[in-house]
């Protein structure tokens, strides 16, 4: 058996033993220092973050195209988004710049990003109109009676509001309707539309006008301003209905020698009643 024996240290090498409330004292002093040593740190991290040169100074306002741009000028900016915005390139919330920014006339969407050290670059798309809308809902009566405030049909279905003048729309449908089923007119015209044009002669007459009622009863009015009577259903079942009344319409203008169409009633289940130009009961 082997025994081995610690290293013999003198006594006057030995550590003394310090007492346990003067080591818990050299502890909390060096936390205390570390505490210190944080919040200096952090208000020196402060007075950078708040420092003038991070203040925003420049703001770049830019579209895929011009015409993303053209409907807001400097004055409109000023006016209506720098005073939602606060802080400095560190401490501003681009999400409120984003809301400022789509709340604007025409604007779709609003893209912010920070350019350091003191710039925020925004990248703008506007609507692009495809009919002037009216609303037939109750609660949107005051807001159509606003000769200042002109309500359009984006071709995503979405309506905006924008001052009136800003852009000539006479040349757009007008279409009306609940404003929940904005985007459901807007399907039917374009369908109404496409199938038009597949018959002669009546693609010489577009549709300039699509309604439908609160009650859910849909009316159109073509160019040569013939109202036909759609009935009520989705999309899928006023087509069909139309694409009938197209298939048989060559056929009653050739036996009556008619041109043009007046009105048509197509809520009949098995059939529709036709009104044409120079044909009467007399």
């Amino acid at each position: 058996m082997i025994h081995i024996r610690q290293p013999y240290t003198p006594a006057s090498q030995q550590a003394p033993d310090v007492p346990e409330g003067i080591v818990w004292m050299q502890r909390g002093t060096r936390a205390l220092l570390a505490l210190l040593a944080f919040i200096a740190l952090a208000l020196a991290l402060r007075a950078l973050i708040l420092a003038p040169w991070f203040s925003i100074q420049k703001m770049h306002i830019s579209g895929e195209s011009s015409y993303d741009v053209q409907f807001n000028n400097a004055l409109t900016i000023r006016a209506n988004v720098l005073p939602q915005l606060s802080g400095n390139y560190f401490t501003l919330n681009l999400r409120q710049v984003q809301k400022a920014f789509e709340s604007l006339p025409w604007i779709r969407s609003a893209v912010v990003r920070r350019e350091f050290p003191n710039q925020i670059n925004v990248s703008l798309t506007a609507h692009t109109p495809i009919a002037r809308w009216t609303s037939l809902d109750a609660s949107s009566a005051a807001a159509n009676s606003d000769v200042e405030m002109e309500h359009l049909l984006s071709v995503q279905g979405e309506v905006f509001e924008t001052s009136g003048g800003q852009l000539d729309t006479d040349n757009l449908p007008a279409l009306a309707g609940p404003q929940a089923k904005a985007a459901e007119v807007l399907a039917l015209y374009q369908s109404l539309q496409s199938l038009l044009q597949t018959h002669a002669p009546h693609a010489a007459h577009p549709v300039v006008q699509l309604r439908l009622s609160p009650l859910g009863l849909w009316r159109a009015v073509l160019a040569n301003q013939a109202t036909i009577e759609l009935g009520a259903g989705n999309k899928e079942v006023i087509v069909a209905r139309t694409a009938r009344w197209l298939a048989a319409a060559p056929q009653v203008a050739e036996r009556f020698n008619a041109r043009d169409v007046q009105s048509v009633d197509l809520r009949y289940p098995n059939g529709f009643a036709t009104r044409l130009s120079g044909i009467t009961t007399r």
